[in-house]
């Protein structure tokens, strides 16, 4: 019984090894072709995994996300970090300062680096012990925090909202200065997500009720025409808003030539392309207010989900995905 009972087991053992063995070798194969079926002036780097952030700094490409916080040349090779660096978990997002430091938000703190000396924030700054979800200095110099029940302003002196003070949303892993100086804040937790912007010492929330699409909120930006994009959604459901003259949201949907629902970026190019990056579809980029492209794995991405893009000096692009790195030199 004992024999009969241990050869069915190993049997059905040996067919699932069989069954994950295949899969990989297709998986490799798969990758493989796809790598091969990259553009001239595409490259993607796998090693990274899941990225969630990218930056320049002192002439290197700074990426961040599950694994860790990475640094590649402009050709996109990889490079160790700078001597000291600390051991990093996950990293939530970047923000390189002009000729100042680079702020790394990640899940035990805030952490920075000049050029030569790393160092970090802490409770004796006035910043509460665990993750660090955004990061931003304002062009007051001004730098701010998103925390996980609010957030923080450091500027001669610590200023916080939270739950106590009446501050809805939380964790605030948005954060965004436009060009009248609002500050603005985005969660795209489930529970507590939604949108607030600061102005005149005061902050006003908005949710599904003012017309966002969903309530959670992936990211803010403002195209150069003024207007205030917001990315929402979670896996198949959300899509992006725009802020109107009368303060209400007008919606732009798959319906509209979204790559799909849910938006997890919107960037606005030097070549005047909007991007609108889905979470399983690519990204969809819009000129003159209609699509004009859509970019998918098929096409080079690393990943479907592109969760920030930057243009370095040269125009070149720089796209953090959830499948690694891409260097792009052109689109077209």
């Amino acid at each position: 019984m004992n024999w009969w009972l241990w050869r069915n087991v190993s049997q059905v053992l040996a067919g699932i090894m069989l069954v994950a063995a295949l899969g990989w070798v297709f998986s490799i194969i798969n990758e493989k072709k796809l790598e091969s079926s990259v553009k001239p002036g595409w490259k993607m780097v796998r090693s990274p995994g899941n990225l969630q952030a990218i930056a320049l700094y002192r002439d290197a490409v700074w990426a961040g996300g599950v694994k860790g916080l990475f640094r590649f040349d402009r050709q996109a090779a990889s490079l160790p970090l700078p001597a000291g660096a600390p051991r990093f978990g996950m990293v939530y997002d970047l923000f390189a300062e002009s000729g100042g430091r680079l702020w790394i938000a990640h899940d035990k703190g805030i952490a920075w680096y000049d050029g030569a000396v790393w160092g970090s924030l802490g409770e004796a700054e006035g910043v509460p012990a665990g993750s660090i979800y955004s990061v931003m200095r304002d062009r007051d110099g001004a730098l701010w925090l998103g925390l996980k029940d609010g957030v923080l302003c450091i500027s001669g002196k610590v200023s916080g909202w939270g739950s106590k003070d009446g501050f809805a949303i939380g964790p605030v892993d948005s954060l965004y200065q436009d060009l009248q100086g609002r500050i603005w804040a985005g969660s795209s937790d489930l529970k507590r997500g939604g949108l607030a912007s600061l102005s005149s010492g005061r902050w006003q929330f908005y949710s599904t009720a003012d017309g966002l699409v969903h309530s959670a909120v992936n990211c803010i930006v403002q195209t150069r025409d003024g207007i205030i994009w917001i990315g929402t959604g979670f896996a198949n459901s959300g899509g992006a808003n725009r802020l109107t003259s009368d303060g209400k949201f007008a919606s732009l949907m798959r319906e509209h030539g979204l790559a799909g629902d849910k938006v997890r970026q919107i960037y606005e190019d030097d070549k005047g392309y909007i991007w609108f990056c889905s979470e399983y579809d690519g990204a969809a980029l819009f000129k003159y207010g209609r699509r004009a492209k859509l970019l998918t794995t098929t096409d080079g991405l690393a990943g479907q989900e592109i969760k920030r893009i930057i243009q370095d000096e040269y125009g070149i692009y720089w796209l953090a995905t959830d499948q690694g790195l891409n260097r792009i030199e052109h689109i077209n």
